[in-house]
Formats: C-alpha cells, sequence, structure tokens
C-alpha cells in the first residue's frame, strides 16, 4: 500500500479545520512549527511517526485516519468508555444478560423501521 502524501495533508487540514484550529493553534499544542505543517497539509512532506501522534492528539483522530482516511472502528466517545468501564465491573454472567437485552433492543428497532 503506497501513501498518497497529498491526500494525507488534505485531511490533516480538513479535520483542523473542522475543529476551528489554526496552524498556530497546532503549534502550540504539538509544538510543530507552522512552516512545517504548511509543507505537510500542501502535501510536500510526509509527517515522522512522532509527529503523527502529536498530530492524532491535538486533532482528536486516529493515525489511521491521518494516513489512510479509515479508521478501524468508529471513534468511541466518553459514554461508550463509561458503559464499557462498568461492563468490565460486572460479572461474565451479568455482562452476557446485558448483551442479550442489547440485541433484543436492536432487533426490536430494526422491526420498528420496517413498519
Amino acid at each position: 500500500m503506497e501513501l498518497d502524501i497529498i491526500m494525507i495533508g488534505n485531511r490533516i487540514k480538513e479535520r483542523r479545520k473542522e475543529l476551528c484550529l489554526t496552524q498556530l493553534d497546532i503549534k502550540e499544542k504539538t509544538g510543530i512549527s507552522s512552516g512545517n505543517m504548511s509543507d505537510i497539509e500542501r502535501g510536500n512532506r510526509l509527517p515522522a511517526a512522532s509527529t503523527l501522534v502529536l498530530l492524532s492528539e491535538a486533532l482528536q483522530c486516529s493515525i489511521d485516519y491521518l494516513l489512510t482516511g479509515k479508521t478501524p472502528c468508529q471513534e468511541i466517545s466518553s459514554q461508550d468508555l463509561d458503559f464499557l468501564k462498568l461492563l468490565h465491573d460486572i460479572s461474565k454472567d451479568d455482562q452476557e444478560e446485558l448483551f442479550l437485552i442489547a440485541k433484543l433492543k436492536q432487533q426490536r428497532q430494526q422491526e420498528r423501521k420496517k413498519i
């Protein structure tokens, strides 16, 4: 798989703008100079691995998204994380019961959509 540095730059720029951040804001958050950010966003430079880590944190997205435009799964909300923490604190039997309840609710919702 070959990386398209122009598309990587475009995704970084688009995500920065979605968050209403300037290149100066990125510099303050990451230490990446405005000149380097400009080169990255125009596709003149591929960010180093350490820079990708900083950018993914500042832009609140995965490195996968920055490089490929894809994420292995949907972004996880804080509410999703809270639910997972609660789930891990209960017994396996209770986890299975909650899973069955969730499946039942999902099936009912799908049936309502058909009507």
